[in-house]
């Protein structure tokens, strides 16, 4: 096995905060209702919304990491891959499903929050309101159940290219037919399929940008002019647009170690990342019912006062939360 097969790419834990801290930013100018004097300003913020879309390329790719080569070879059991992932995803986001009944306890909340608990409501054709952004973490335990099946797919690079382009098929029917969204694996499947192809070609990704690291810069830079150049109104220029700058920042994160991108700080809170995304609306609206929101008379200190104050309170929360399970964990359930 090449020894690029078993490396930890620490870079992509920088990717994965700057997309988590983009999302903050967006939900807080979102629920704020604020906008920007600045038009520019306002649209770049906005956008900040589609990071998502490479939140699911970098889970792809670091799914495709830990046990791509294990299922392939059959190196692991479905019971030790299903108890990981579920033990990661699962007792924070009861945590916060807990939380979010005992403010509301009503019935609706009861229903959803069972629905939630499951991991399968993304199998409902309905948005659920109790922790809202959980979309996003029902379609990534969707991709966590179909990997033994995405392992299949992508089994070679003829195989993989096929099912790419078979899910920018997908992606394009599911919006001028079936008129369903990010929130579908039909619609979002390619983003995970971009990111099984940056990890079939790691090696010559690799070899070719750690020659140099300008050409990552450029090929950043490029896919920035290409997304804010070309019309922002058009749902296939969308998905070339999301594809090109998730495949830029990821190749960039996995050749070359960067300082600003792996060190203390973006490793720990790299690790939390789907913790921080979970729980910061959990947070903002905590603010919201103290009436801390509204402090502040000048709009622009006031976005910028809740946004920290929501990352470090996520933060604080996310990481209290593990150490309290992980001394519950050892003490309780292993005793």
């Amino acid at each position: 096995m090449n020894k690029l097969s078993t490396k930890r790419f620490d870079s992509i834990d920088g990717i994965r905060v700057i997309a988590c801290i983009c999302i903050v930013l967006m939900h807080v100018k979102a629920n704020l209702n604020f906008s920007f004097s600045n038009d520019v300003l306002d649209f770049i913020v906005d956008q900040f919304t589609n990071f998502v879309f490479l939140f699911m390329t970098i889970s792809a790719f670091g799914m495709c990491c830990g046990y791509y080569e294990k299922i392939k070879n059959n190196e692991i059991s479905p019971v030790d891959f299903y108890s990981k992932r579920i033990k990661k995803l699962l007792p924070f986001f009861v945590f916060l499903i807990i939380i979010d009944l005992i403010v509301e306890h009503n019935i609706p909340s009861i229903i959803e929050g069972f629905a939630n608990s499951t991991l399968l409501f993304n199998f409902l054709n309905k948005d659920l309101s109790v922790i809202g952004v959980a979309w996003f973490l029902g379609l990534v335990f969707m991709f966590y159940l179909l990997f033994p099946f995405f392992t299949y797919l992508f089994r070679n690079k003829k195989s993989a290219w096929f099912v790419t382009l078979i899910a920018v098929l997908m992606n394009i029917v599911s919006i001028y037919y079936f008129n369903v969204g990010r929130t579908n694996m039909f619609y979002s499947f390619v983003y995970f399929c971009v990111g099984g192809l940056i990890y079939l070609y790691k090696d010559n990704i690799i070899c070719i940008f750690s020659k140099s690291r300008i050409y990552g810069i450029v090929f950043i830079i490029l896919s920035i002019v290409f997304y804010f150049v070309l019309p922002s109104n058009n749902e296939y220029l969308l998905l070339l647009k999301w594809i090109l700058l998730s495949a830029s920042l990821v190749c960039y994160s996995i050749s070359y170690n960067s300082n600003v991108l792996n060190n203390k700080i973006t490793k720990y809170l790299g690790i939390i990342s789907l913790e921080l995304y979970l729980c910061h609306m959990v947070v903002f609206r905590a603010l919201e019912k103290l009436n801390i929101i509204s402090l502040f008379s000048n709009n622009l200190l006031s976005y910028i006062c809740i946004f920290v104050m929501v990352f470090i309170g996520a933060s604080l929360l996310s990481i209290g939360f593990n150490k309290a399970y992980s001394i519950f964990e050892k003490k309780v359930l292993k005793s």
